[in-house]
């Protein structure tokens, strides 16, 4: 069912950013947005946020234009005030996680698409003095944003899901699998190569400790899985049905039932409709959910997030209105 939609007299409106990512604040019950399509038309750098309970959306602060964008005495690319910066606008993919045990979110992307002469050269002055594109932590109690020390892993443009038994951040690429610890934080490889493209997105399975991957640039119905334990990674033979091939894909994980979620484009018709789809790690097995299915295709998405206080998954998106709207789904 459409939730909400975005009509003129909302307080907040924006357009949806579909190289953004999104997660799910556990101890407020909200949707939380972040990322922007940049490219130098767009600067969104502010998280949005929505309570499917009053079904509203609301932001902390306006965005912070491209002027404001600076290096700080540490070389890191920050944006905002002098005393609570903020991370540039960028393309975050599926490198959006909520950690719950510390409560803030975790950005593990970099704003590459806006290096001068890739698509504008709005930061030509700024871009040579950064030295680094720090990840980036929200403390939701504060309200402000971190830049962490040290070099980052640069995950762009593929995708990380949060651990919350070890409560570290794991991020994924074709070269392998990294690790995000924070006492103190600390990146360090922990197995490879990741046997995947990028354009791919992450879920952890809570009730078998284990991270599973799905799509990949130019699509892929493979199901990749990283075992921490181990410290492996193997693609899962699945002999039987499986989904249409897909990147960029919407993916949650449904504790309840113990399955990965993805709504994938129907490959006949990727205009007109999204198939829901479950993946069962034990099984090795999927089920497609054919009341499930949306009455039109998702394209690039990675804002699909479980709540766990309504046992329902929110999915934000636009249809041929180009409204952003919030869709519901109980399983």
């Amino acid at each position: 069912m459409r939730l909400h939609v975005q009509e003129d007299g909302d307080a907040v409106r924006f357009p949806r950013q579909a190289h953004a990512g999104a997660a799910f604040d556990t101890r407020r019950g909200r949707l939380v947005l972040f990322g922007s399509d940049t490219h130098g038309e767009d600067w969104t750098n502010a998280p949005l946020y929505f309570d499917p309970e009053t079904r509203r959306w609301s932001r902390p602060y306006a965005n912070d234009p491209p002027s404001t964008y600076r290096v700080n005495a540490a070389g890191q690319a920050v944006t905002g005030p002098a005393d609570d910066p903020h991370p540039w606008a960028m393309h975050t993919y599926g490198l959006v996680a909520y950690d719950p045990g510390r409560d803030r979110l975790v950005v593990a992307s970099t704003p590459e698409h806006l290096e001068p002469g890739r698509f504008t050269n709005a930061l030509a002055e700024v871009w040579p003095k950064v030295q680094r594109h720090p990840t980036w932590l929200l403390d939701f109690a504060s309200g402000r944003w971190q830049p962490l020390a040290g070099d980052p892993i640069d995950l762009f443009p593929y995708a990380a899901a949060f651990d919350t038994n070890r409560g570290v951040l794991v991020g994924w690429r074709d070269d392998g699998v990294f690790e995000l610890s924070f006492d103190p934080p600390r990146w360090q490889k922990r197995a490879g190569p990741g046997l995947t493209g990028y354009h791919n997105a992450l879920v952890y399975d809570a009730r078998h400790e284990v991270v599973l991957m799905f799509g990949a640039s130019g699509g892929s119905d493979e199901v990749v899985v990283y075992d921490p334990r181990a410290a492996s990674i193997r693609r899962q033979p699945t002999p039987g049905i499986r989904p249409p091939q897909g990147e960029h894909v919407p993916l949650a994980f449904h504790p309840r039932l113990g399955r990965m979620v993805a709504l994938l484009d129907h490959p006949r018709g990727r205009d007109t409709s999204a198939e829901t789809w479950l993946y069962d790690y034990y099984q090795d097995a999927w089920e497609q959910v054919p009341s499930a299915t949306l009455p039109f295709a998702l394209g690039m998405n990675y804002d699909l997030v479980y709540d766990p206080r309504h046992d329902a998954l929110y999915l934000v998106t636009e249809g041929a209105d180009a409204k952003t709207a919030v869709w519901a789904l109980r399983l």
